[in-house]
């Protein structure tokens, strides 16, 4: 509430709430994206197990060895993508503390620093298409 200085008295006025109904609207989709995040992440392993069980299995009852077999494939791949990829690679490329698709950009052509136009534009085309991918 403000207060409106009229003659002596002050009155309570009513401000407008936008600021209520962004930041109710801001965490709904924050959510809604969440949502979409996890929910992928959380369903994709599922299909992948259904599809390879069913490949292993040949048509027959899925064995404790195929499960446990598709199981472990899933858990090891998972695991390996991770930390491979994502600990070893990425987190070690950053441009002077600064991370994301242009950043890994900055350092592919500073790595080439005698590379032909044609290279160079190649690169910047490629940064630039991966920046529009998020």
């Amino acid at each position: 509430m403000a207060l409106t200085n009229a003659g002596n008295e002050a009155e309570p006025v009513e401000q407008s709430s936008h600021s209520e109904v962004e930041q109710h609207s801001t965490k709904a989709l924050m959510l809604g994206a969440l949502g979409v995040v996890y929910g992928d992440i959380g369903t994709s392993p599922i299909y992948a197990f259904r599809e390879a069980l069913h490949a292993s299995a040949g048509g027959n009852v899925a064995s404790r060895g195929d499960i446990l077999g598709v199981l472990s494939l899933i858990i090891w791949s998972l695991t390996i993508t991770v930390t491979i990829k994502y600990i070893m690679f990425v987190l070690r490329a950053d441009n002077r503390g600064e991370g994301g698709v242009l950043s890994l950009m900055a350092l592919a052509r500073n790595s080439f620093p005698t590379c032909s136009a044609v290279i160079l534009g190649i690169g910047i085309g490629i940064g630039i298409v991966g920046a529009a991918l998020f």
